[in-house]
């Protein structure tokens, strides 16, 4: 724990950038509060179980690693039984030469052991930011708090972080030239074996990109027909606004066609809209700051869709606000 003199850092968003940065800054004495909008951390990296308690990895698919850096903290996570190693069924793909790991038992456990001991505050919203002085106050849902910020850190997608930044029309300048996709999610039970001899498939055509069978991912009920299956960029922008309902029925339908065959009976059918859910365009650097450096920005849309750049990010700005605060 840091010594109640430390600086105090607010950190937004509990995905992995996020949750890497608060730990990291955790470490090296800094007093970290980390917000979350959500009822729980992770982000995209999720896991949604339905009323009969089926499982599905429904946001962030596997992780690889391509730096050591990271390939240490991914074995030191398997060490602790926090991820393991997917080995699905599936044709070569551009991702042979980098294992596919998941958490266990759900994508959620890649970010738990980091953040068992930090200040973690669900469900709050941060919605504005007031300068007091050489510090920072947070307003959450409307309501402004008490403590006072030495820094303040977005790791929230880049068109929410320009919204919150909008006090920097710099920062803002510079978010601007990011993009991000939607993906609609399908969560789907069948009430018998789906009848291919794949767990796992990236389609690059056509409506659906992505499907892969649950029951093939370590820690998952071995018995359940469950599938998750991910829209494309493409389908999913031009329907970004549908409904939850429309949606699922409507991805039932690509799916049919993707496949060449119709589905077996379907006991459970759910989708769900990730917003910014893939970077097309990065911002080409590890993180953003203001020109104080009391107001940073990162995430996976610095350096690419890639859990490991989330990473990247967060471990690269709690290196630069350490030399800052600590000096």
């Amino acid at each position: 724990m840091a010594p109640s003199s430390a600086p105090r850092v607010a950190v937004i968003g509990a995905g992995m950038a996020g949750v890497s940065c608060a730990a990291q800054l955790q470490q090296c004495g800094i007093a970290v509060t980390l917000f979350e909008k959500s009822r729980g951390l992770g982000g995209r990296l999720a896991t949604r179980r339905n009323e009969a308690g089926v499982a599905f990895d429904h946001g962030a698919q596997y992780i690889t690693a391509h730096t050591p850096a990271f390939a240490q903290y991914l074995e030191r996570l398997r060490e602790a039984g926090s991820a393991a190693v997917w080995q699905p069924r599936r044709a070569a793909t551009r991702d042979a030469a980098h294992p596919w790991q998941v958490g266990t038992p759900g994508m959620s456990a890649l970010l738990k052991p980091l953040a068992a001991t930090l200040d973690l505050r669900t469900q709050h919203t941060v919605d504005a930011l007031r300068r007091d002085g050489d510090g920072w106050q947070l307003c959450c849902d409307g309501i402004e708090l008490e403590q006072r910020y030495a820094a303040v850190v977005s790791t929230a997608p880049a068109p929410q972080t320009r919204a919150l930044l909008a006090i920097e029309p710099l920062l803002q300048q510079a978010l601007d030239e990011v993009r991000m996709a939607p993906c609609w999610a399908l969560m789907l039970c069948l009430r018998e074996p789906l009848p291919v001899d794949i767990d796992a498939q990236r389609h690059d055509r056509g409506a659906i990109a992505w499907l892969a069978r649950q029951a093939s991912r370590p820690g998952h009920a071995p018995a359940a027909q469950a599938w998750v299956v991910h829209a494309s960029p493409e389908w999913s922008t031009e329907h970004r606004e549908l409904s939850a309902d429309a949606a699922a029925h409507a991805l039932q339908r690509e799916l049919v066609q993707a496949l060449g065959m119709p589905l077996p009976a379907v006991s459970f059918a759910q989708a769900h809209r990730w917003r910014y859910a893939l970077t097309t365009r990065a911002l080409g650097q590890p993180f953003l700051a203001s020109t104080d450096g009391s107001l940073l920005a990162g995430g996976d849309w610095c350096l690419g869709p890639r859990v490991e750049c989330a990473w990247q990010s967060g471990v690269a700005i709690a290196g630069a606000l350490a030399q800052r605060l600590l000096r």
